[in-house]
């Protein structure tokens, strides 16, 4: 597969750059970091634009949709928490769903706070998921078709060494 992606500066760009402000360091980890970062953004431009184009769903959309699939009901606040977005954000997000023709989410009180709001799957989200996910996962997996197994496995090692860091 080829997709298109913006063009970095060189190691030999950086390190003039470096140069020029008299601080001797080893351009290696700004390429990485900027490789890293161009890498994440193609990925995730590919996938969600299918899934905007397939499914009419962004990908916060379908992050929050991931989340009440495998964990099932959950409260607002929490589920702001998980996706990844602020709590006003996810009460934008819930609001434009519910009013969807045919919402992908259901809205109850919990019973322990009459104030806190339990998000759910409805049957159409149910469906949407069950029907998106197989090829979400094809989508996402072809991107590492270019690796062998044990290139997998390094580079999942290293990705979680530097997020541990």
């Amino acid at each position: 597969m080829s997709y298109n992606s913006r063009t970095l500066p060189s190691r030999e760009a950086l390190a003039r750059v470096h140069k020029s402000s008299h601080h001797a360091i080893d351009v290696s980890g700004a390429d990485l970091v900027l490789n890293l970062i161009t890498t994440a953004d193609l990925i995730r431009a590919n996938i969600y634009t299918q899934l905007a184009k397939d499914y009419d769903v962004s990908e916060g959309k379908f992050a929050l949709l991931m989340w009440l699939y495998s964990e099932g009901k959950t409260c607002t606040s929490e589920l702001a928490q998980k996706v990844g977005v602020t709590s006003a954000t996810i009460s934008v997000m819930v609001k434009r769903m519910l009013a969807a023709p045919e919402p992908l989410i259901c809205m109850s009180k919990s019973g322990n706070d009459g104030r806190s709001r339990l998000i759910t799957l409805s049957e159409a989200g149910v469906r949407l998921i069950q029907k998106a996910l197989p090829q979400h996962i094809e989508a996402v997996q072809a991107f590492a078709d270019v690796l062998n197994a044990e290139e997998r496995e390094s580079l999942i090692s290293m990705l979680r060494k530097l997020l541990r860091k």
